[in-house]
C-alpha cells in the first residue's frame, strides 16, 4: 500500500505513479493520457512514451489556496479529445491517467476509449480524487469517484481491476484540510490559530494510528491498476 501519513495527497500518489512505471518492462510502449505538463516523463525513461492532452487548459485558477502556475500542455504528442485518440486499437502496452477524469464531462467514456487503445494483457494506471476541491477551472465537473465506480466500468469495458488502493484516509484527509486553512486566513489569525491546528493535527494522527478508531471509508483518492482481458 502506498499510504504515508502526511499533509499533501500528491506525494502519495506520485510515489504510487513511479513505482507502477518503473515496474514496465523496458521499451514497452505507454501512453500518458490528459498529461498535461508531462510531469511523469521523466520517470519513463525506459518506455517509449507517448503524450495527450485535450490542450485547452490554460493555469492560473485558485485550487483550495494554490494558484496554478502557467501551464502549456500543447507540446504532447497528440492533441485531442481523451474520448477520440487517433491511434489503432491495441496500440500501447500501458496506459497512465491521472487526476483526469473529474475533468471530463464523460469520464466512462474515456475508459472505454483508454481500454481502446491498450493491448490486451497490457496493464492501465487510473487515479483520481474521491474528494476534491474545485481545481483547473473551468474544467472541472466531478468531486470524485468511488471505488464501486471503477468496479462497474471496468468490467463493461473489458477491464480487470489489478489492485485498487486508497490513497490518504479520513483522518489525514481532515488534516489536510486544516493545514489548507493555515494557507488562506490572514496573517496575524494564524499566529493565533496554528498552535490550536496543529494539536488537532496531532490528535488526529494519535486517532489513526495509536488509539485506531474505526473512521468512515474515506480518502483522497484511490491507485487503480487494471488489466485488460485478453
Amino acid at each position: 500500500m502506498y499510504r504515508l501519513w502526511h499533509l499533501r495527497n500528491e506525494v502519495n500518489r506520485h510515489q504510487a505513479v513511479r513505482l507502477w512505471l518503473s515496474s514496465l518492462p523496458a521499451d514497452s510502449s505507454l501512453l500518458d493520457a490528459g498529461a498535461g505538463i508531462q510531469y511523469y516523463k521523466k520517470y519513463a525513461t525506459h518506455l517509449r512514451y507517448t503524450s495527450q492532452d485535450f490542450g485547452e487548459y490554460k493555469g492560473g485558477d485558485y485550487f483550495g489556496s494554490r494558484s496554478s502556475p502557467t501551464w502549456d500542455s500543447t507540446r504532447c504528442d497528440f492533441i485531442c479529445d481523451i474520448t477520440s485518440i487517433p491511434v489503432p486499437n491495441g496500440s500501447f502496452d500501458a496506459v497512465l491517467c491521472t487526476e483526469v477524469f473529474e475533468h471530463l464531462p464523460d469520464p466512462q467514456l474515456a475508459l472505454s476509449e483508454l481500454a481502446r487503445v491498450l493491448k490486451p494483457g497490457g496493464s492501465m494506471f487510473l487515479t483520481a480524487p474521491f474528494r476534491s476541491l474545485y481545481h483547473q477551472t473551468p474544467y472541472y465537473f466531478y468531486s470524485g469517484f468511488s471505488r464501486y465506480w471503477y468496479y462497474h466500468f471496468a468490467q463493461l469495458h473489458g477491464l480487470c481491476i489489478q489492485s485498487l488502493e486508497p490513497n490518504g484516509s479520513y483522518f489525514s484527509d481532515i488534516a489536510q484540510e486544516l493545514d489548507r486553512i493555515l494557507k488562506i486566513i490572514h496573517p496575524f489569525q494564524i499566529i493565533l490559530l496554528s498552535p490550536l491546528i496543529f494539536l488537532l493535527i496531532v490528535y488526529l494522527f494519535l486517532l489513526e494510528y495509536l488509539i485506531r478508531v474505526e473512521a468512515p471509508e474515506s480518502c483522497w483518492g484511490y491507485h487503480v491498476v487494471l488489466v485488460k482481458l485478453v
